[in-house]
C-alpha cells in the first residue's frame, strides 16, 4: 500500500518550502476527511470526520499564515518526492463501499503518521523558532488524531491493522 517513507535531509528544505509541504498535506487531509464524511454510513463517524476537517483546515490556514507572514514571495512547485513526506496513496480517496472505505481509512491514518514524521524531523532543524513552535504543535495534534481515529474505527468495528503504530 504504502511506499517506505523517503530519506529526508530537513537542514536541506529551508523554512519555506517546509511550510509549502505540510500546507499541502493538511488540504490533502482535509479533502480526504472530506470525503470520508460524505461517504460514511454512520452518523457519528460523519460528525467526526467533519470535525477533522475543520481542525485540518485550521491547521493549514495557520501554515499559510506563517508562511505569508514570513516568507511573502515564497512561491513552490512541489514534486511527488515532496509530497510523499506529508502523504501516502493518492490525493483522492474511493470511499463507496465497505471495501474502499477501509481502504481510505488506512490511507488516512498512514499519511497522518508520515505528517507527524515529517513534523517531527523538521522541527528539529528549523531556522526560524515560529516554524519551530508550529510543527511541534502540528506533531502534538497529529499523535492526538491518529489516536482519536484508532478509537473511531475500533468502535466502528473497523481497527486498522498497522505496521508501525505511534505511541
Amino acid at each position: 500500500m504504502a511506499k517506505r517513507l523517503p530519506h529526508l535531509d530537513a537542514s536541506r528544505i529551508g523554512d519555506d518550502k517546509a511550510l509549502a509541504i505540510g500546507a499541502y498535506g493538511e488540504s490533502v487531509s482535509a479533502y480526504r476527511y472530506i470525503v470520508l464524511a460524505e461517504k460514511s454510513p454512520d452518523a457519528s463517524l460523519r460528525k467526526s470526520f467533519q470535525e477533522m476537517v475543520r481542525q485540518e483546515n485550521a491547521q493549514r490556514e495557520a501554515i499559510q499564515s506563517l508562511l505569508t507572514s514570513l516568507f511573502p514571495t515564497a512561491c513552490f512547485f512541489l514534486t511527488a518526492e515532496d509530497k510523499n513526506l506529508v502523504c501516502v496513496g493518492p490525493r483522492l480517496v474511493d470511499a463507496r463501499d465497505d471495501a474502499r472505505f477501509d481502504e481510505a481509512m488506512r490511507l488516512i491514518v498512514a499519511s497522518e503518521k508520515r505528517s507527524i514524521s515529517f513534523y517531527s524531523r523538521y522541527a528539529t532543524v528549523a531556522a526560524t523558532p515560529q516554524v519551530k513552535a508550529l510543527f511541534e504543535q502540528l506533531y502534538r495534534e497529529g499523535l492526538q488524531r491518529v489516536k482519536v481515529l484508532r478509537e473511531l474505527f475500533s468502535t466502528a468495528g473497523k481497527p486498522i491493522p498497522e505496521a508501525c503504530p505511534i505511541q
